[in-house]
C-alpha cells in the first residue's frame, strides 16, 4: 500500500491517491486527472474508484472523467442527491480495493452530506483517514458556506451543531496514530 498526497497550491487543495494491489482509489481528485494518471501508470496499477466527501464548491473535481473515460466507480454519501451514476456510500460502509479497505465515516457539519472516509490496511487496522473538508491541521470546516445551497439545505445553526458532533462523536474516537489526511491547508477559504 502506498499514498499519495497531490496538493494544489493555488487553492490550497489536498487531494489523495492510494495504491494497493495494483488498484488505485483517489480521494477528491482535482480537475487535471493527469497527475493521477502518472501515479497509477508509475505503480503499474488502475484507477478503479473515486471517493468524493462532499460537493465541492472551491473546486471541479475529475470524477466524472475518471468515470466515463476509465471505468473507474463513483463513491459518494447518498445525502448529496447527484444525477451521475454513483455508488452510495453511508456510515459504515466498506470498500475494498485491492488489500486494503475503505470505510463511510458520516461527518456532518461543513456540509449536511459528508463523508469521511477512514483507510483500513491489509490487516484491517486503522492506517488513515481522509476528512475532506471537515477536519483540516488546526481548524475544522466552515458551517456556513452551504447554506441554502445543494441538495440539502440547512441553515449555519444547524451544521455548527452538526460539526460539534462530528468533533467529539466521530473524530475524538479515531486512535492515536491514524494519519489525517485533509482536503484544504492553510489558505483556503472553507477553513
Amino acid at each position: 500500500m502506498k499514498v499519495k498526497q497531490f496538493y494544489d497550491e493555488a487553492l490550497a487543495h489536498g487531494s489523495y491517491a492510494i495504491v494497493s494491489n495494483k488498484e488505485v482509489a483517489l480521494v477528491d481528485p482535482g480537475r487535471d486527472p493527469q497527475p493521477y494518471l502518472d501515479f497509477a501508470q508509475e505503480n503499474d496499477a488502475k484507477i478503479v474508484a473515486v471517493f468524493e466527501t462532499h460537493p465541492h464548491a472551491d473546486f471541479v473535481s475529475s470524477h466524472l472523467e475518471f468515470y466515463q473515460k476509465h471505468g473507474a466507480k463513483i463513491y459518494i454519501n447518498s445525502k448529496v442527491g447527484v444525477s451521475y451514476r454513483h455508488e452510495e456510500m453511508n456510515d459504515g460502509d466498506e470498500v475494498k480495493i485491492g488489500n486494503i479497505t475503505l470505510r463511510a465515516l458520516f461527518t456532518p457539519g461543513h456540509s449536511p452530506d459528508h463523508n469521511t472516509y477512514m483507510l483500513l490496511d491489509e490487516a484491517g487496522n486503522p492506517h488513515s483517514v481522509y476528512t475532506g473538508d471537515s477536519l483540516f491541521v488546526g481548524d475544522v470546516g466552515r458551517p456556513d458556506l452551504r447554506e441554502g445551497a445543494g441538495h440539502l439545505r440547512a441553515e449555519r445553526e444547524e451544521l455548527a451543531r452538526q460539526m460539534y458532533y462530528t468533533i467529539n462523536d466521530v473524530f475524538k474516537n479515531i486512535e492515536d496514530g491514524v494519519v489525517v489526511y485533509p482536503a484544504h491547508g492553510a489558505g483556503s477559504l472553507c477553513g
